[in-house]
């Protein structure tokens, strides 16, 4: 728990899309220094871990550089689920999410994102605030989740694909052509410790990360210069996002009082199985949330497609390339009532509903890019303590010289944004929490359905294999 005394700093935060970033600071309070038999100032830490483990040198800045090591304890081993549990529970946890964020207008999200970005703080977390941490996290990253986050990792990290010199798809883990350098389809996760440099942290905590998270560690002085640690995290981030997200957090965001930020990113870019003719967009009318009709570029095709229909909405799903990966659209007869009940397993019955039809489907092309601070969001949803100078952080950091009160988190920021055209869909999401102290055969052919995507929709982009929703939103107007 955080002593009474009261703050001298400012407290900061800041969010990853492609990734999530999760800080930690502390204020000026009076509290008495304490250590423990296995935490040890983290520079002698990462010292041990030198001798063991050879340094990554991730790039120098102006301002500022860090190393990466990763830490001492093994990775464990995945569960046999291909992360089937995990994804459930992150897919609860982002519909959850969904109810609580701005009801109107369009809307870019990564459930993926911001669920890791939550887990790699919750084991540090204890008391009040890990139950209730767990709870609105559906259990995803709580205590004895580690080896299924590492079986979704697994299995988000098995969809970027390439081809051979013939143009045929290469299995898994395959040595990329010299000819086809390049990925057709490109998913990325990534995990990253940044920690303050001479700040003592749990050696339970850190390995952690490593074993749950295959997270690197990495040291900045917040303290000392937290521009410079600001601009090297951003430089991550955007490197990890392909410049889709260039400066997630923001000048402030970062402070003298910041102690430790954890990253996520995540990265996609990939082609539809059956690509748009662009001859075939053109302008059609599209009706928004208030009713009025705008003109919008809308592509068409008309294909065998999954499609299913039922009690106040329609939805169809479109694959993306070869890889395990798809996009599902929903288009609900009401927005606000499909929402309210949408949950794993509504989304699991809608795509069991799904058969082969002849779809004459259209779609309008859609750009979005959303900023939003989700500490109200989560408060609302149940774990207000975390946020709280109640907040129990102790199992991330004891109390000492640069943490004299305990951590607790100050804001979680969500960056996303998404690009759909006639060729595919290019997204990134970053999300950062920051604390402070203080078949075959058949002939006969499928039904016809008319599915012209015209009004308000929700859209979903999915892990196939472990049915993980790695960005969802909602557009309202594709001409904003």
């Amino acid at each position: 728990m955080r002593g009474s005394g009261s703050r001298g700093t400012t407290r900061a935060a800041a969010a990853l899309a492609i990734a999530a970033i999760v800080a930690a600071a502390c204020g000026s309070g009076g509290a008495s220094p304490s250590s423990t038999p296995h935490s040890t100032p983290l520079a002698t830490q990462l010292a041990t871990q030198l001798g063991t483990v050879s340094p990554q040198p991730y790039q120098s800045f102006a301002l500022g550089d860090f190393t990466v090591i990763k830490g001492l304890a093994n990775a464990l081993s995945p569960a046999q689920d291909q992360g089937a549990a995990a994804a459930a529970e992150l897919n609860d946890f982002g519909f959850d999410l969904l109810r609580h964020l701005d009801s109107s207008g369009n809307l870019c999200a990564s459930p993926t994102s911001i669920a890791l970005a939550l887990a790699m703080v919750e084991p540090g977390a204890k008391g009040q605030t890990a139950t209730e941490m767990a709870k609105v996290m559906h259990s995803f990253g709580s205590a004895g989740q580690a080896s299924e986050i590492l079986a979704l990792l697994g299995s988000l990290r098995t969809k970027t694909s390439y081809v051979d010199a013939d143009g045929l798809p290469l299995q898994p883990g395959a040595t990329p052509d010299p000819a086809h350098p390049d990925p057709v389809a490109e998913l990325n996760v990534s995990n990253q410790a940044f920690l303050q440099k001479d700040l003592t942290f749990e050696q339970q905590y850190l390995d952690a990360l490593s074993s749950s998270f295959d997270s690197g560690l990495g040291t900045l002085d917040f303290a000392k210069d937290p521009e410079a640690a600001r601009l090297a995290i951003n430089k991550w981030a955007s490197d990890q996002t392909k410049g889709r997200i260039p400066s997630v957090l923001q000048p402030g965001d970062v402070t003298e009082a910041t102690r430790f930020a954890l990253a996520n990113a995540v990265y996609l870019k990939a082609a539809w199985a059956y690509q748009f003719d662009k001859a075939n967009t053109k302008s059609r009318n599209f009706t928004t949330a208030g009713g009025s009709a705008v003109s919008v570029p809308t592509m068409a095709m008309e294909r065998e497609m999954s499609y299913s229909s039922g009690s106040g909405y329609r939805a169809v799903e479109l694959p993306l390339g070869d890889n395990g990966l798809s996009m599902t659209l929903v288009v609900p007869d009401k927005m606000g009532d499909f929402v309210a009940g949408l949950s794993q397993a509504k989304l699991s019955a809608i795509l069991a509903a799904e058969s082969t039809y002849d779809v004459d489907f259209t779609l309008p092309r859609f750009s979005i890019d959303t900023r939003f601070d989700l500490t109200k969001a989560l408060t609302d949803m149940g774990m207000p303590t975390v946020f709280s100078d109640s907040a129990d952080l102790s199992g991330v950091a004891p109390l000492g010289p640069l943490n004299p009160q305990g951590l607790r988190l100050d804001k979680v920021i969500h960056q996303a944004n998404i690009d759909v055209v006639e060729e595919g869909t290019t997204a990134a999401a970053v999300t950062v929490a920051i604390g402070a102290t203080g078949g075959p055969g058949d002939q006969t052919p499928p039904p016809h359905a008319q599915f012209h995507v015209d009004k308000p929709f929700l859209y979903l982009i999915r892990d196939i294999e472990s049915g993980a929703v790695l960005f969802l939103g909602r557009v309202d107007d594709p001409s904003k």
